[in-house]
């Protein structure tokens, strides 16, 4: 990892953690996601290769992070994989905590279909090439706000999906972006999974009248 240096920890979770860093030979700003190995004697855990799998075909996408390259290594002995992704430094729930908070100011309507139009054409990207992300949720949204992108991040619990539907797990998808299905325990579903997220999230964003996210 001598080409990245780590600045600032901006991340942890169940799967490790995620380091705003520098790469020293470009001087661009990346994200380092370092996967935890609970055991070093059955490597790299499957949820991490199959999102990696996902990620090097869906990221072309301009509504896709980009996955930009894969580090695996020994430290001290130990294995360590980092995903090295393009930095973006907010996701639309710290977005729209922290740029709009109430319904005094709320998000301009461009804004919203802008959003809302890019996430539906990131999702159509993921399916028509036969994924569900299975945890669609705005912490899993980043934004690019300079340039006006949002981009789909986070595959940990993406699946490739199969005709006829064949079972899944259930335990997908934060709590309140589940679709009904799954919190009645199905285990067999497939895209409208994912479309029932999008429809959670677009409920969320602050509408232009407030008269409006009150009946939503």
């Amino acid at each position: 990892m001598e080409n990245y240096e780590k600045l600032e920890k901006i991340g942890e979770g169940m799967y490790g953690k995620v380091y705003k860093a520098r790469d020293r030979r470009t001087g661009a700003l990346v994200a380092l996601k370092k996967i935890k190995i609970e055991n070093e004697e059955e490597g790299i855990p499957a949820t991490t290769l199959r999102e990696v799998s996902l990620l090097q075909m869906l990221s072309k996408c301009i509504y896709f992070v980009r996955l930009l390259g894969v580090e695996h290594l020994h430290k001290n002995g130990k294995p360590a994989l980092y995903l090295v992704f393009e930095y973006i430094d907010t996701d639309l729930r710290r977005f729209l905590d922290l740029s709009w908070p109430g319904l005094d100011n709320p998000l301009p309507q461009n804004t919203i279909k802008s959003f809302v139009y890019q996430l539906l054409k990131g999702v159509a990207h993921c399916h028509s090439h036969g994924v569900m992300h299975r945890d669609l949720k705005p912490q899993n949204l980043l934004v690019d706000w300079s340039k006006g992108l949002l981009k789909i991040a986070d595959l940990g619990l993406g699946r490739a999906f199969t005709v006829p539907v064949k079972s899944y797990t259930h335990e997908v998808v934060t709590l309140w972006y589940r679709a009904p299905e799954i919190l009645l325990g199905a285990s067999h579903y497939s895209t409208p999974v994912d479309m029932w997220s999008v429809g959670c999230i677009f409920g969320e964003i602050p509408c232009v009248l407030s008269d409006t996210l009150q009946k939503l």
